[in-house]
């Protein structure tokens, strides 16, 4: 089972972005600001600080989560999935009104 994964609702998105807005990431925070959810920024001029990891790639798309949130979801399929509606005031999915969410579920071993 891949640690990393997207509907295809947020693969739409994600094109979307990319074809808007050139080379794109994810971010997941520790929970600050707008919580947990993930974050879509332009790459280009975005600073990852070095207390985020790299868990994968969406559809080319690196997706960095937080340490600290890393430990909890550790043994966790990521499931990033894009909903209609308002997202995250920062982010790029927003005014194009949906929003990005993530799903989880345990990875068996």
């Amino acid at each position: 089972m891949e640690k990393l994964i997207a509907t295809e609702k947020a693969l739409e998105v994600i094109e979307l972005l990319k074809n808007k807005h050139g080379n794109i990431l994810f971010e997941q925070s520790a929970g600050c600001c707008d919580g947990t959810v993930p974050m879509c920024y332009q790459a280009d001029g975005h600073y990852i600080s070095s207390q985020n990891v790299v868990v994968g790639e969406i559809a080319g798309v690196p997706y960095y989560i937080d340490k600290t949130q890393y430990v909890y979801m550790e043994h966790m399929q990521i499931i990033v999935d894009a909903i209609e509606g308002q997202g995250a005031s920062f982010s790029l999915e927003s005014v194009e009104g949906f929003a990005f969410i993530v799903r989880s579920k345990v990875l068996k071993n």
